[in-house]
């Protein structure tokens, strides 16, 4: 229950956020039967709420260990379908852990469900492919082999303007699935063979360049621009706030979307709310259920009015990790 409400509310909320949403192909990704969902993986956290939210499934996701190191982040995490995968770096007693969360992944998947795994394993905001980690990939193959699970692996490729600007395009294209059962030979599946598939189809879909967004007609900017600046007046400031704290806290980091999408995704509403709420008890129910509705509309007309810049720094690596 825990999922599907927080689901419904990231997509609603990635209205104001992308307004720029471009979604291709993905009746390709039909989930017939259990899969290992993997894709590119440019821009942290920020991938998977937007595979998450697109899937016509619930997915089970792969997530870095050191995060559920709490035990309450540990609950929360395990709550919304995460699993801990960690790397050698994190934990001296990693591969044993990893086991664990392998084991529950096939448990999950003989029970017909979906595990999303990044083969780069680490992002540092690039548009280009980097080296697969291909450890925790062909674990799963193996282990579903031995199992009899008939595994398919569904790709998808994703692509965004910037990393470090708001509102933001961004592109989620669907590539056909792959059976790691057509791969079976002499007793054993051949996972190299399927893990260079995987690796073509992610680079010949990929452009390794920003995305280029798509402009509003001349028509929809003239209907937006009034209501757009009534946001921009009234509303601009929290953003602002919210955005140039955020981006001092992970200046050299891959968390800026995650994190002020994550704030503003939870803050946006009580300031809404609190302002309504103050309205109505000043001028009457009816007019502050009226701001109630009319801020977060012109909220989201100055999203879509908004320019969308497109990044030029194409070349710098960024680090994984908040400093202290």
């Amino acid at each position: 229950m825990l999922y599907q409400v927080l689901r419904a509310y990231v997509r609603l909320g990635l209205h104001w956020y992308v307004p720029d949403f471009r979604k291709d192909q993905l009746e390709q990704a039909k989930y017939e039967g259990p899969s290992v969902i993997v894709s590119n993986h440019p821009n942290s956290f920020f991938d998977s709420l937007i595979i998450a939210v697109n899937a016509p499934v619930e997915i089970r996701f792969l997530t870095r260990g050191d995060i559920f190191k709490h035990p309450l982040a540990n609950w929360v995490l395990r709550s919304l379908y995460m699993l801990p995968i960690y790397k050698r770096t994190d934990d001296p007693e990693y591969a044993v852990k990893n086991d664990f969360t392998f084991d529950e992944c096939m448990r999950q998947l003989q029970a017909g469900k979906h595990i999303l795994i990044f083969p780069e394993g680490r992002s540092h905001n690039l548009w280009y492919l980097q080296t697969l980690m291909n450890g925790g990939l062909i674990s799963l193959m193996e282990r579903a082999y031995r199992a009899e699970v008939p595994l398919q692996i569904q790709p998808y490729v994703l692509n965004y303007n910037s990393f470090v600007d708001v509102p933001k395009s961004v592109s989620l294209k669907a590539l056909p699935v792959i059976d790691t059962t057509e791969y079976i030979s002499g007793h054993a599946v051949q996972s190299a063979e399927v893990i260079q598939a995987v690796k073509e189809n992610l680079k010949e879909n990929m452009t390794e360049s920003p995305l280029e967004p798509h402009l509003p007609d001349e028509k929809t900017l003239t209907l937006l621009r009034i209501p757009a600046k009534i946001g921009y007046y009234t509303q601009f400031w929290f953003y602002r706030l919210w955005r140039d704290y955020i981006r001092k806290r992970t200046e050299g980091t891959i968390f800026f979307d995650s994190l002020l999408f994550g704030v503003l995704l939870f803050s946006y509403p009580v300031l809404v709310f609190l302002i309504s709420f103050i309205v109505g008890k000043l001028t009457g129910f009816w007019i502050g259920l009226f701001v109630f509705l009319f801020l977060p509309a012109t909220a989201y007309c100055m999203a879509k009015y908004q320019k969308i810049k497109v990044e030029t720094d194409l070349e710098t690596h960024k680090g994984n990790r908040l400093s202290k």
